[in-house]
């Protein structure tokens, strides 16, 4: 093991203030295997892999003889997450009821003001403002207990999945996994509680993106794959939100099969993808979106993980036209720019991958904050030019906590 790789995995911890047995914990190992780690012992490349998907880093970073500094602002607000935890995973009293406090609504229950309150923390949500979203979410979710409570009809239990969805999107974001399955495991229940296959199937892939982000990728493969085959629809006679829900499991598991070194899987199961994106013509709301240009994005990422990146930056070149098929989120949008922007810097092209890099921060600058591959990226760019960082790579260091 290299002599550099027990210092920055200690740093790393260190920084953010946890223990041994903390990142044991996040990395889904034992706090003996941390300490060996991180004393220089002998362990596997998988451990490192664990260790390095709990710190948020890559695992070459490990190796690295240069400081690595964590994102400094990419954590959520603690505070926020505590309120949102009360009102997804309540404690349970002795007789197996959840203790909820009560909702701060008085008067009648009203399903369409919690609706559209949802709305409303989803606009906040595609506008990179998580603060907000925190701060909303649980009166929301508090409010939508309420209405199962007293009203006990589906489409309360269809409300109160969307508001859990909600949360579930939320969570995977900021990289609170656990909390993030713990909603969308609770969605999934309220959506088959009111018979909404749908509803529930569009959980599910929000589930697989979020053991995707674990690393429990060949779960996320079996669960899509037998998620689509209960929902699969008649392509003649399907709505769009089916043939959404169902094109956007196959893609989940098209890319836990391409991170799993599973090519021929993952080009299965993007042929269903493309298949329900045609039949649908444009994009359609579904967890985020689905259609043409979703899929159009993906295959651009998946020619990056493929290490392809001409044709990454090829096929981002001649993307379906957005007046035509519709748009994605912003979120779908500037992670499409990170992938083109890692490709500029894999085929050397330093300048345009900075053009790129700060417009992706200038428009969604806290969301930049909490994605590796933005910080790879720029990892990438000081490492190409060590003896002449440009200032605008300089302000991406610093804006990322990258040491430059």
């Amino acid at each position: 093991m290299s002599t550099a790789v027990p210092t920055n995995i200690r740093s790393l911890r260190r920084h953010r203030q946890w223990s041994q047995e903390h990142l044991a914990e996040q990395a889904g190992l034992s706090p003996t295997t941390v300490g060996k780690a991180e004393r220089g012992g002998q362990v596997t490349t998988a451990t490192l892999h664990a260790i390095a998907r709990a710190l948020e880093v890559s695992t070459s970073d490990l190796y690295s003889d240069r400081a690595i500094t964590p994102r400094l602002d990419a954590q959520p607000d603690h505070h926020a997450l505590a309120r949102l935890r009360a009102v997804i995973t309540p404690p349970v009293g002795i007789t197996g009821t959840p203790l909820l406090e009560e909702a701060a609504a008085e008067g009648p229950v009203d399903l369409e003001a919690i609706a559209t309150a949802v709305q409303r923390i989803e606009t906040s949500y595609r506008g990179d403002r998580y603060d907000d979203v925190a701060e909303m979410l649980p009166s929301v979710i508090a409010e939508a207990h309420r209405a199962v409570a007293e009203l006990e009809t589906d489409q309360a239990y269809r409300t109160r999945a969307v508001a859990l969805q909600m949360a579930g999107r939320y969570l995977t974001q900021v990289r609170m996994l656990s909390d993030a399955l713990a909603a969308l495991r609770a969605s999934i229940r309220d959506a088959a509680t009111a018979g909404d296959r749908t509803l529930a199937a569009v959980a599910i892939n929000g589930q697989g993106w979020a053991l995707t982000r674990q690393g429990r990728l060949a779960e996320c493969v079996r669960l899509c794959t037998a998620t689509a085959d209960e929902v699969e629809p008649r392509m003649s006679t399907a709505g769009s939100s089916e043939l959404a829900a169902w094109g956007n499991l196959h893609f989940r598991a098209a890319a836990a099969a391409i991170r799993d070194n599973d090519p021929d899987g993952a080009k299965e199961h993007m042929q269903m993808a493309d298949a329900a994106a045609s039949a649908l013509g444009r994009e359609v709301d579904s967890w985020a979106t689905f259609g043409p240009l979703t899929m159009a994005l993906k295959q651009a990422e998946f020619a990056l993980i493929r290490d392809e990146p001409d044709l990454t930056l090829e096929l981002a070149e001649r993307l379906p036209d957005r007046r035509r098929v519709g748009d994605v989120t912003p979120i779908n949008w500037e992670r499409h720019h990170l992938d083109v922007a890692h490709a500029q810097v894999r085929t050397g092209d330093i300048d345009a991958a900075t053009r790129t890099m700060t417009q992706v921060m200038q428009r969604s600058p806290e969301w930049m904050r909490r994605q590796n591959e933005a910080y790879q990226v720029v990892a990438d760019m000081c490492e190409a030019r060590p003896k002449r960082i440009s200032p605008q790579v300089a302000t991406l260091a610093a804006h990322l906590g990258v040491a430059a």
